[in-house]
């Protein structure tokens, strides 16, 4: 057997492959999702006038000096999106929230509960007076005062999303360079395989492996997925992945290891570039990498909970820097838990990838594995509910792989109550 890879290795030599596109001048109502390419910055000033930060009433502060109350003519009235008047000396004028406030160096705004008027909607009354003021506080948001036009309002990396969507919106913004989210395509491999909602004949099995594929794909940032399924005997492998290589990624199911029938292997193998052999992990231990066209292949197992594993340990760490352009994106989330029950231990020289369920512990969350007993590879009715998975790497590997991969080192079983890092399901961070 050729030697063995490690986990962090494979993944290394997928990366490798990835070469993120920019979109250019998208305009902000088609961002939201997509990751910023560059620098914004604001076409308008935030607040873009100065503007009232309470509903109440305009007025020079010299003419509430000294010891009051005080009684002020009223000279005008400002409801929101209303153009700003000028404010008389010895008068007040009527601003709401949002409100321009009339010109001048000792403008400040006294909040209607400050004055004789009651709260609410009323008649413009021809005279206030005004009970209490606050000299040092103008209740006025200048113009410019969150940030002049010009400003960098969103750095390279960020996530366009709600928040971020009105923060551009708030600032002018009409278009912006953005990473494109990958498009995909999946293509299951094997001639026992039928579709959904086709039922298996004899010594047939349903296809759950396209599904499933398409489906972790979307999750984690696909713009777009195809599917296609392909035989055993390799006639018309080489057409359909010149159709996916429209693609900027092709994930393949199937057909890869060294079997008389694996047709990926034997279609892809030898192209320059392509690299097909064992990876140090349990289950998923056949893998595969090679370039089709301009597009990026990914060739995993085709057992359904090796291919789980697989996608998530090499596809999704892939989506996630095409998607950010970023190297160091992660695709998950870790949280430090403990174990629960039924998990297997580590064949030796290699890792154990087991998905798991979380549920609230005393101190940590208590994770159990999707399965009991040797987490067969095969079980995919188990593969329900899942929140994450965690590595367990053997006693002999534990100091293999970066940090956050690394499982508690062990040549047996994690037992109740043993430390695990769990990689949460769901798209991670853009690579902090």
């Amino acid at each position: 057997m050729a030697d063995l890879v490690s986990i962090a290795q494979h993944r290394e030599r997928v990366l490798a492959l990835a070469q993120p596109k920019v979109l250019s001048g998208v305009p902000l109502d088609q961002a939201y999702g997509h990751v910023l390419a560059g620098e914004v910055h604001a076409i308008l000033a935030n607040p873009i006038f100065d503007n009232s930060a309470m509903d109440g009433f305009a007025l020079h502060a010299a003419d509430v000096a000294g010891t009051g109350p005080w009684a002020l003519p009223v000279a005008g009235d400002v409801p929101a999106g209303a153009p700003r008047v000028e404010c008389p000396p010895g008068h007040a004028v009527r601003v709401m929230t949002g409100a321009p406030v009339p010109p001048g160096a000792d403008i400040l705004v006294v909040p209607v509960e400050q004055t004789d008027v009651p709260a609410g909607p009323l008649e413009l009354p021809e005279q206030i007076t005004v009970r209490t003021v606050d000299l040092h506080r103008s209740h006025i948001r200048p113009a410019g005062g969150k940030h002049p036009a010009g400003a960098v309002v969103a750095d390279a990396g960020t996530r366009v999303d709600a928040g971020t969507l009105a923060a551009l919106t708030s600032a002018g913004v009409q278009a912006v360079d953005v990473y494109a989210r990958p498009t995909v395509a999946v293509i299951s491999t094997g001639d026992e395989l039928v579709p959904w909602p086709d039922v298996p004949g004899a010594s047939q099995l349903p296809d759950s492996n396209l599904p499933m594929i398409a489906a972790l794909a979307v999750e984690h940032g696909a713009a777009e997925v195809r599917r296609f399924h392909s035989g055993d005997r390799g006639r018309g492998l080489a057409e359909l992945l010149d159709e996916a290589s429209a693609c900027d990624v092709i994930v393949t199911t199937g057909g890869i290891s060294a079997g008389a029938f694996d047709v990926v292997r034997e279609v892809v193998g030898p192209r320059e570039g392509s690299w097909f052999g064992p990876v140090a992990q349990r289950p998923g231990t056949p893998q595969g990498v090679a370039s089709w066209g301009e597009a990026t292949m990914v060739c995993l197992p085709g057992n359904p909970v090796a291919a789980y594993v697989s996608f998530l340990l090499y596809v999704a760490p892939l989506l996630a820097v095409l998607g950010t352009g970023n190297r160091e994106a992660r695709a998950f989330r870790p949280l430090q838990a403990v174990a629960g029950p039924g998990f297997a231990a580590p064949r030796k020289g290699r890792s154990l990838v087991v998905p798991v369920r979380l549920s609230d512990g005393d101190d940590a969350p208590v994770a159990v594995p999707f399965s009991t007993g040797s987490h067969n590879s095969s079980d995919v009715t188990a593969l329900t509910g899942i929140d994450g998975f965690t590595i367990i790497e053997p006693s002999s590997e534990a100091a293999a792989g970066g940090a956050a991969e690394r499982g508690v080192a062990r040549a047996a079983a994690p037992a109740e109550g043993d430390p695990l890092l769990v990689h949460l399901l769901g798209r991670g961070t853009t690579g902090q």
